[in-house]
């Protein structure tokens, strides 16, 4: 399908919370769709999020770059072949917090929407201090950053980034 609207990384901070909450939804919707098939996706990140323009309403997301996910599946331990800002924890420490799998893509739409909020992502910065933060500390409520945000915005993104993956929801739907 030709997506003639770009990716997600030249919206980011500028989505207003019902766009980014449809967002949100659509990329919930195919990550679940995958899930089910037995695939976690494993590098969601807003450059994976392609738009086809409407021209009656939003901009239908949808999400790409799906041949990594094996390629993590089979290789999870290294980091180097996906983006840190968007990652849970368990993609740098497998031995504290378990193998990447489908709470891993929760941890990473609850960090899209975020940076959607934000204009950033939970964690900015260096490798190593979004590693060590990312493993070490819950990020900021997007409250912190943006004003008038919905009730309930806050808690719903930091159970998507809860650190330990049983603290997460327990489907990308949820």
């Amino acid at each position: 399908e030709y997506m003639d609207g770009g990716d997600l990384s030249d919206r980011l901070g500028q989505v207003d919370p019902a766009e980014a909450f449809y967002i949100g939804r659509c990329v919930a919707r195919a990550v679940r769709h995958a899930h089910r098939r037995g695939v976690a996706h494993l590098d969601l990140k807003p450059e994976n999020i392609l738009f086809r323009q409407t021209s009656d309403g939003w901009d239908v997301p949808k999400v790409a770059d799906w041949g990594l996910s094996k390629m993590l599946l089979e290789h999870s331990k290294s980091i180097d072949q996906f983006s840190f800002h968007y990652a849970a924890p368990e993609q740098f420490d497998s031995d504290t917090f378990g193998s990447p799998d489908d709470f891993t893509d929760i941890y990473a739409t609850g960090a899209v929407v975020y940076a959607m909020l934000v204009g950033e992502p939970p964690f900015p910065g260096s490798m190593a201090s979004v590693v060590h933060s990312v493993t070490t500390e819950e990020p900021d409520p997007p409250s912190d950053h943006v004003q008038g945000l919905p009730s309930g915005t806050d808690a719903v993104l930091q159970q998507a980034l809860a650190m330990e993956k049983d603290d997460r929801y327990e489907s990308i739907l949820d």
